[in-house]
């Protein structure tokens, strides 16, 4: 059996934070930030709507996701769900979404961009990835973009025969293409760096089959398959890329794309995804 994490547990640890007002965080001191770059949880909590700004990529792995699993009609669990671009995306397939996250202010983000869809087939709740009230074998689907996933709480909520997804940035390529810059910065953050090519637009998709009858400890009906692939996510003009990425990513980020007039970067981004077995 598992236990919800409490209200007044997420109170203590910082996760009923107010949201800032829209545009807020645009006002910051870039040599001493508050918080410091790269904390991404904060930025999410504190300023959902710069968050929800910045994460272009989730659009790219939900389009090459429903490429190849059919979402249509099935129960999904949307962890780490965020500002709402993988669940409103999920619940426009699926029969039913759970959205779960531990940050309210996200959740509230969350809730208000699929009720403006017209969305009605997501439950919303506020709770921990390694704790998570669904009763064994609940949902058809346990997914998790760009969060922390509880493989093992992942697995039990999920039927024999499901799916588990995790999808997030390739090995080396955390940052982007902005990734080799950073890394000298960030060398505690950013752990390797992966060769230029692959942001190539024209580089191409890959998709290979893992050995091996389980995964992060759970057991598999099926191989893990590991897809690759590259995207260039447009964040409109130069100004308003720059000071996206300048935010979460500092000084460094901002010059890059200013001296390159570039409003956009390229993503090599990673979808793993298995059929479990129990």
């Amino acid at each position: 059996m598992t236990q919800t994490i409490t209200n007044e547990y997420l109170a203590q640890t910082g996760y009923l934070i107010e949201p800032a007002p829209v545009d807020e965080w645009r006002h910051f001191d870039e040599n001493d930030p508050v918080p410091a770059y790269f904390q991404f949880d904060w930025f999410s909590s504190r300023h959902p709507d710069l968050y929800h700004k910045f994460a272009l990529s989730t659009e790219a792995l939900m389009d090459d996701l429903e490429q190849i699993v059919d979402l249509t009609g099935r129960i999904v669990a949307d962890i780490g769900a965020g500002t709402g671009r993988g669940t409103l995306r999920l619940a426009r397939k699926a029969r039913h979404v759970f959205a779960i996250d531990p940050f309210k202010s996200v959740l509230d983000f969350n809730r208000r961009l699929t009720e403006h869809a017209g969305l009605t087939n997501v439950t919303y709740k506020r709770e921990s990835c390694a704790q998570i009230s669904l009763p064994d074998n609940a949902v058809d689907v346990a997914i998790s973009s760009w969060a922390v996933l509880d493989y093992a709480e992942a697995y039990r909520i999920t039927k024999p025969g499901g799916y588990l997804i995790f999808m997030g940035s390739c090995p080396g390529t955390l940052c982007g293409e902005l990734t080799a810059t950073l890394a000298p910065e960030y060398p505690t953050i950013i752990d390797s760096v992966a060769s230029a090519e692959v942001y190539d637009p024209a580089y191409p998709t890959t998709e290979v089959e893992v050995a091996g009858g389980t995964w992060n400890g759970v057991p598999l009906a099926a191989p893990l398959r590991v897809r690759d692939f590259t995207f260039v996510g447009d964040y409109g003009t130069v100004d308003e890329a720059a000071a996206v990425l300048g935010r979460f990513y500092g000084p460094k980020a901002r010059a890059y794309l200013q001296e390159r007039a570039q409003s956009s970067i390229s993503w090599r981004l990673r979808i793993e995804y298995c059929r479990i077995a129990k």
